[in-house]
């Protein structure tokens, strides 16, 4: 079940950041996430009112709360890479860094998750997913610093994804989430407090970009953010990087199919291989975990 969830949120996530894409481009990016974070938190507060929710009783450490923080630096840094890099190129780089990272938590335990070995029968699967990435890829130019950043945002999209699972799984979903996207604003405020972008620039670019936009992407966030975690807990790191990924990928070829009738072939190979190298390592190290 949750390895069927995970690429719907994939896809989910491709159409949110078309819509935070668009209206980031009406509003200057800073603008563009607080209103996304306000309007997150806002219709968060109201479902936890709603059900009266409250946070599970007992402890976390504080760098459980770090989530939020750290998704608002991802969120820049993956805008900078798709400025330089392309949205190709971006997409693989990132994807190289969540899947190093994701690899290296499931061999790991880090940050208390369960560990899934890193034996040798699992590098023939590894190898193959990652030849995928690099077939996504295509022409990997120097652009050293561009490419160091997106891979930096794979890391921390990673990062940010295990610390609001691990939030949510001792604290609660709605209290992760609610969580997420108050640290997340206060993130985002403090970047603005010293940017200072217009105030009336801001709310004519709302204006202009019209409720659709500027909710669409908070809303969504919503979904994606409490889904991921409740699928994290159960399925490896690596598992749900990939099927995401391939979830986000498919909805994107459909995307650009239908919006200006043009298919990618090297993400559809690209996304085939990554899909051949999961089901390998799923095969090789005999888990099958649904």
């Amino acid at each position: 079940m949750y390895g069927v969830l995970a690429p719907l949120v994939g896809a989910l996530v491709t159409i949110m950041s078309g819509i935070n894409s668009r209206f980031s481009e009406i509003a200057e990016p800073v603008v563009a996430v607080l209103v996304i974070h306000s309007t997150g938190l806002i219709a968060i507060l109201a479902v936890s009112l709603a059900r009266r929710d409250k946070a599970l009783p007992g402890k976390v450490p504080i760098w459980h709360y770090l989530g939020g923080m750290i998704g608002v630096a991802t969120v820049f840094s993956s805008n900078y890479a798709f400025t330089a890099l392309g949205a190709s190129l971006t997409m693989a780089v990132a994807l190289l860094g969540q899947t190093i990272f994701s690899i290296a938590t499931d061999a790991t335990g880090l940050l208390g998750r369960a560990k899934y070995p890193l034996s040798a029968r699992r590098l023939p699967g590894i190898a193959l997913a990652l030849a995928g990435v690099a077939v996504m890829g295509g022409n990997w130019r120097l652009a050293g610093p561009a490419l160091l950043v997106a891979f930096s945002a794979g890391v921390s999209s990673g990062l940010s994804t295990v610390l609001n699972a691990g939030l949510g799984r001792s604290k609660g979903v709605l209290h992760s989430v609610r969580a997420n996207y108050i640290v997340g604003l206060a993130t985002t405020a403090t970047i603005a407090a010293v940017i200072r972008p217009s105030l009336p620039d801001a709310a004519a670019a709302v204006m202009t970009a019209g409720p659709f936009l500027a909710m669409g992407g908070g809303l969504m966030g919503i979904v994606v953010v409490s889904t991921i975690n409740i699928i994290v807990p159960r399925l490896s790191v690596f598992m749900f990087t990939i099927l995401m990924f391939v979830g986000q990928t498919v909805a994107g070829i459909i995307m650009d199919a239908l919006g200006d009738g043009a298919i990618d072939v090297r993400k559809i190979a690209g996304t085939a291989i990554l899909l051949c190298g999961l089901g390998l390592d799923t095969l090789l190290s005999g888990r099958g975990k649904s």
